[in-house]
């Protein structure tokens, strides 16, 4: 099974998920909702883990329909991400 190398992937950072969001609801919009729903799950930014990247796109999903859009697109990226890292060099 091809490894993480293959597929060019690499994990999503949390600048990518706020300009994910900032493309749907603007960069202000976006960076205060990153914001408090990093607060809200007592986390501090930089979120840098791909399970805590993760938590906070789940909380944003509960927002709104456009944030729920983007923060779906990082969840399934960070899924996607975690599932290739699993197989390891092949």
């Amino acid at each position: 099974m091809p490894g993480m190398e293959d597929y060019g992937h690499e994990l999503p950072t949390e600048q990518d998920a706020v300009k994910s969001f900032a493309d749907l609801v603007g960069p202000e919009m976006a960076d205060g909702l990153w914001t408090l729903a990093v607060r809200s799950l007592g986390l501090q930014r930089p979120v840098t883990s791909s399970a805590d990247l993760r938590r906070v796109a789940e909380h944003v999903m509960e927002v709104g329909e456009l944030s729920r859009v983007a923060a779906r697109s990082l969840k399934v990226r960070l899924i996607t991400y975690e599932a290739l890292a699993r197989t390891g060099p092949s």
